[in-house]
């Protein structure tokens, strides 16, 4: 049995929509469904922003830009630029209809807007940098309402999430090799602005060594 573990479902009763809860104490109105799942059959899942192709080719010439400065470390794929905008961890497949309710439910009331890509960052900090990144400006108040709304639905509906700040970012490099002062000092030309017109649910997945993030679901915003 070690390979097994136990998911509850919250099966919400016929007259309400059905939602995932595996932490809620309160059985009223709800039927308790123990499910055994195979650990393997778990998804990574996340919830973020895909990017047009023009910002990803842009987002690999700085990638080029900082190699050619000096910068070494791993670098991320062209075809993986995202934001994130919640990381959920690992759940069982039942988990994605719920996920996708919760998403289309914070998204039915949104609209379209637009970001571009800001100045160079840095997970912990540019002093000691393990991720080098490239920051989101514009209409970063809309984005941050979004992942406010989000992460308050996730947490009412008993997932566990991540505490760390939301700061919108995206990845280049890990554990980036370079001189600090060249890496404050790097600037990169305007790349212009890009429309956010729908929210992702991505799951993250390795096939052959190669990492990849498939879209199981999305929710689109009102233009």
């Amino acid at each position: 049995m070690d390979k097994f573990n136990y998911f509850v479902l919250w099966i919400i009763s016929f007259e309400k929509k059905s939602t995932f809860n595996p932490t809620k104490t309160n059985y009223s109105n709800n039927k308790l469904v123990f499910i055994q799942i195979n650990k393997r059959c778990y998804m990574r899942l996340f919830i973020g922003i895909d990017l047009p192709p023009h910002i990803k080719r842009s987002l690999f010439n700085i990638q080029l830009q900082l190699t050619k400065s000096g910068v070494n470390g791993s670098l991320k794929a062209l075809e993986s630029f995202h934001i994130t905008l919640e990381f959920l961890g690992e759940l069982p497949p039942e988990s994605v209809p719920a996920i996708d309710q919760i998403l289309k439910k914070v998204m039915s009331d949104k609209r379209s807007f637009k970001l571009h890509l800001d100045k160079l960052g840095a997970f912990p900090s540019l002093d000691r940098p393990h991720t080098l990144w490239v920051g989101i400006g514009g209409r970063v108040e809309r984005l941050e309402k979004i992942w406010k709304e989000l992460h308050a639905e996730f947490e009412e509906n008993g997932f566990a999430l991540q505490k760390a700040p939301f700061i919108p970012h995206v990845s280049l490099f890990t554990h980036p090799k370079e001189m600090v002062s060249k890496l404050t000092s790097f600037r990169f030309a305007n790349t212009g602005n890009f429309t956010v017109s729908e929210i992702v649910l991505f799951e993250s997945k390795v096939e052959n060594g190669k990492l990849f993030y498939r879209h199981l679901s999305c929710a689109g915003l009102r233009q």
